[in-house]
């Protein structure tokens, strides 16, 4: 048959101090065992285990690196009838043709001849 368990309570009559002592020195030895496992030191061919807070932050910092270089590519390679010139530049050009027309206007009526007030009594 069946062995019996020292931890059942039909067969704890059965148990003896040696075999109690024997089992308990088993679970030590394993929990010792599985503890000392993290301080080993991390093998030189494997980085060491990175914490998960770590990872969502480099997979944060990913997609957002990855966005920027999507945006990059999408203005490199982006199609459209006006190639380089943006509404706000255009807007630019058109107010600065105005004011120089406005200018050129001005500058020729300051060298436009009149002529004197009282010129017109002396050709009379």
């Amino acid at each position: 048959g069946y062995s019996s368990c020292c931890f059942s309570p039909i067969h704890r009559k059965n148990c003896t101090p040696t075999m109690i002592r024997s089992i308990l020195a088993i679970a030590i030895f394993a929990a010792l065992a599985l503890s000392t496992q993290a301080f080993v030191s991390a093998p030189v061919g494997k980085p060491a285990l990175v914490s998960t807070t770590s990872l969502m932050a480099s997979r944060v910092n990913a997609k957002i690196e990855k966005r920027k270089r999507n945006r990059e590519n999408m203005r490199k390679f982006k199609k459209g009838g006006r190639r380089g010139t943006s509404r706000k530049k255009m807007m630019r050009k058109m107010q600065s043709s105005a004011a120089r027309q406005i200018e050129n206007e001005f500058i020729a009526k300051c060298f436009m001849t009149v002529p004197p007030p009282n010129s017109d009594d002396e050709k009379a």
